[in-house]
């Protein structure tokens, strides 16, 4: 167990978060609750403190400050303070709000971060291609031959090298092209080997599209540096998700840093960008279109993404999004780790109200022979889904499921009704991916509940109007009244100071 000095170390670390902390009670500020039984030695203090709050130990210099001073302990208190102000600090900050996010976008979360736009693999060959191209560039699902292509038309297009009938081709007909050398976005000093078809410039096809955002025309390609394409299964693309996870716990390390509140990191419009995150979010990812579903793609919300090279991991610049968007929680980094609304506030809950949903201490009831549709009065699931469907209806204007962004009042109303929406069994409207993803339809809902609100989205569902109107505010509804906020500062010392202590707090 670590030393009780620690404990007062937690309160000090969370006063320099900002926190506005409610009153405590007279046993937790009690000196049998909170100081220290002995004095500690100077150098063992400065040694506790400096793993914590850097991550480290002391520096030999640090060391013998202390040792040499006419008061050890006031030295070794100095330079805890530090401390609080170091980049090693804000680092740690950093790295535990990651931890407290579950920030990880590794492919056990999301198989690709391509699927949207164009997603390059290698062949067994070690030649990048774009494997959802391979029937539209060569007739069926192939790729192109191992040797160089040397041959262009007058556009710079590569002349197939191979041509052959079969009835398998589209058309009848294939066609193979070789590869060529190229240098990636990803890696400035190295050259790889990409099919021809795959890496071609060109700005636009013949038919005016450009090619930089357009993934079907075979007269577009990955364009300069393989810029519009992303690596896949690769420590490159690995680069970009790391980022991608670590953009929300930035956003903690700002109000940190600026000793802005604590609960900025709630409801700010900022956030920030690296090199990786930066490209990806100008050029691997769109604009999602309203009824767009399952291919994962992100509506960034940015109006001037920062134009900084792939390769700066370490540069991390502010950038101001969309007036929807509540501080980590709407990052893609939080939006991808938790693809479901239910997701989304179980976790918000559990690391920032310390209030984990859990079911009764009894155990689950015999089932109902008729058990409600609605969740929040069913035997065995009210106990949790009472809290966590108004919470979980907070992000409903937040897409799921692979595509992420914003609907807005104009484009989904919670009020009216979709017309195309109120489809499924026994209706003459078959349901598209659309309304089978967000809205109440008859194939997706019970009869009581498509009764109720047919054609409405799926978060409207058994909601209170009170609740329905906290819907619009989103996630910063989370903190919006004092009671919220005590619970989020009481949660924020408790997590603090478990961390630090390496135990569970007890009365």
């Amino acid at each position: 167990m670590k030393p009780f000095a620690t404990a007062a170390l937690a309160l000090t670390t969370v006063a320099a978060l900002g926190l506005g902390l409610a009153p405590a009670s007279a046993d937790a500020a009690s000196p049998d609750h909170c100081a220290p039984t002995v004095d500690m030695d100077p150098l063992q203090l400065l040694r506790q403190a400096s793993l914590d709050l850097r991550g480290r130990v002391p520096s030999f210099e640090e060391y013998a400050w202390v040792r040499g001073a006419d008061d050890p302990r006031t030295t070794a208190e100095q330079l805890i303070e530090q401390m609080l102000g170091s980049e090693d600090y804000l680092a740690q900050v950093r790295r535990y709000h990651q931890s407290l996010l579950w920030g990880t976008l590794d492919d056990t979360i999301v198989s690709t971060l391509f699927a949207g736009r164009r997603r390059l693999l290698r062949n067994g060959s070690q030649i990048w291609r774009l494997p959802n191209m391979r029937r539209q560039y060569r007739g069926d699902v192939i790729d192109c031959l191992d040797q160089e292509q040397t041959e262009f038309d007058a556009q710079g297009r590569p002349l197939p090298i191979s041509t052959y009938e079969d009835p398998a081709c589209t058309g009848g007909t294939c066609q193979r092209e070789g590869y060529v050398w190229v240098t990636p976005y990803w890696d400035p000093q190295a050259q790889v080997k990409v099919c021809a078809f795959d890496a071609q410039q060109a700005a636009a096809a013949d038919s005016g599209v450009a090619c930089e955002t357009n993934t079907a025309s075979v007269q577009c390609g990955c364009g300069p540096a393989l810029t519009w394409c992303g690596p896949d299964n690769t420590e490159a693309g690995q680069v970009i998700r790391d980022a991608l996870a670590q953009e929300p716990a930035r956003i903690f390390e700002w109000v940190v840093r600026e000793g802005r509140s604590y609960l900025e990191a709630f409801v700010t419009d900022t956030t920030f960008v690296n090199g990786p995150v930066a490209h990806f979010y100008r050029h691997n990812t769109e604009a999602v279109s309203l009824t767009q579903t399952g291919a994962t793609a992100y509506d960034v919300q940015i109006d001037d993404v920062p134009d900084l090279p792939y390769t700066d991991l370490d540069t991390w610049v502010p950038v101001t999004r969309g007036e929807a968007h509540a501080g980590a929680f709407t990052t893609m980094g939080y939006l991808v780790r938790f693809a479901s609304n239910r997701g989304r506030a179980n976790r918000f809950a559990t690391a920032f109200y310390c209030e984990p949903f859990v079911p009764a201490a009894d155990g689950l009831p015999p089932e109902e022979a008729a058990p409600s549709p609605n969740l929040r009065e069913r035997a065995g699931c009210s106990d949790c889904h009472e809290r966590l469907e108004p919470m979980a209806a907070l992000w409903g204007r937040w897409r799921t499921g692979g595509t992420y962004g914003f609907f807005t009042p104009e484009d989904v109303s919670f009020e009216q009704p979709r017309e195309e929406c109120v489809c499924g069994e026994g209706l003459d409207a078959t349901c598209s991916s659309f309304c089978s993803t967000y809205f109440v339809t008859a194939d997706n809902a019970s009869d009581e509940e498509f009764g109720q609100y047919q054609g409405l989205p799926q978060a409207a569902s058994w909601l209170s109007d009170h609740e329905r109107a906290a819907l619009e505010q989103g996630p910063v509804a989370l903190i919006d009244t004092a009671d919220e906020r005590d619970r989020i500062a009481q949660c924020a010392v408790r997590n603090l100071g478990e961390h630090l202590l390496g135990r569970e707090l007890t009365a």
